[in-house]
């Protein structure tokens, strides 16, 4: 027999305790069972993502905590660093001092031209004939350059005073070649002060510079670079390269 044909001879009593029956379908209370576990799984993702979310602050706190630990150490590094630096260009400059003291009896003359078989310590005494200079040379040679006019005869004096007065003499009297030679053609014979490498490259800077800026005035004393802007103003002291944004 189907069940459409024993729903039709089931009695009316039998068929109300059939519908009020616990296993009949109820459509409220599986919406109410079906909302209820979709909340408790809601709370267990929320309290998931809870526990994630902490993780994840901590995590991130150590993170900042080491981005700044390594902020201070680089901090430290940098000033050391700093520090080093500073000590070496006090090295430096004391290493270029004990040099250019060694160098307080020598200079440079520039405008003689070469020759086969040259004596430089001659020619250096001829310097000091012309000037009236007493001087005594220890040693003279040359520096060739790739321009010949740039060439130098580098000369050793015994003392400091022979230098100062040769510098002084051959400047006054506006020494040309032609008065050391009859043969040579007539050139301005120029000395100065040997320096050091570090205080050549300073004192080519301060003359560009100076000459830019107008200054009249450029000039060494004692391996001390000076520079006057004129007649009227004082005189400044070039130290370093920082001092040439002074002027």
């Amino acid at each position: 027999m189907s069940n459409n044909t024993k729903a039709r001879f089931t009695c009316e009593n039998c068929l109300v305790i059939k519908q009020n029956s616990p296993k009949s379908n109820n459509p409220d209370r599986k919406t109410g069972a079906t909302l209820e576990n979709n909340i408790q799984e809601l709370t267990r993702s929320v309290s998931f993502m809870s526990k994630q979310f902490d993780n994840f602050n901590v995590k991130l706190d150590n993170v900042i905590l080491e981005l700044k630990n390594i902020k201070i150490e680089n901090e430290k590094i940098k000033s050391e660093n700093n520090r080093l630096s500073e000590e070496v260009v006090i090295l430096k400059s004391k290493i270029d001092e004990i040099e250019q003291f060694n160098l307080g009896i020598t200079v440079d003359i520039t405008g003689i031209p070469k020759t086969i078989h040259e004596d430089c310590k001659l020619i250096v005494e001829d310097i000091g004939k012309k000037t009236n200079t007493e001087i005594n040379i220890l040693e003279a040679y040359r520096i060739d350059s790739i321009i010949p006019k740039r060439s130098i005869i580098v000369a050793k004096l015994a003392t400091r005073d022979m230098r100062k007065n040769l510098i002084r003499n051959v400047k006054s009297v506006k020494l040309t070649t032609d008065k050391i030679c009859n043969s040579w053609q007539k050139e301005n014979i120029y000395i100065n002060e040997r320096l050091t490498k570090l205080k050549r490259t300073l004192f080519y800077q301060v003359k560009t510079a100076a000459k830019e800026k107008g200054y009249k005035f450029i000039w060494l004393s004692d391996a001390d670079i000076l520079v006057r802007k004129n007649e009227n103003t004082k005189i400044i002291k070039i130290k370093s390269p920082q001092d040439i944004n002074h002027l």
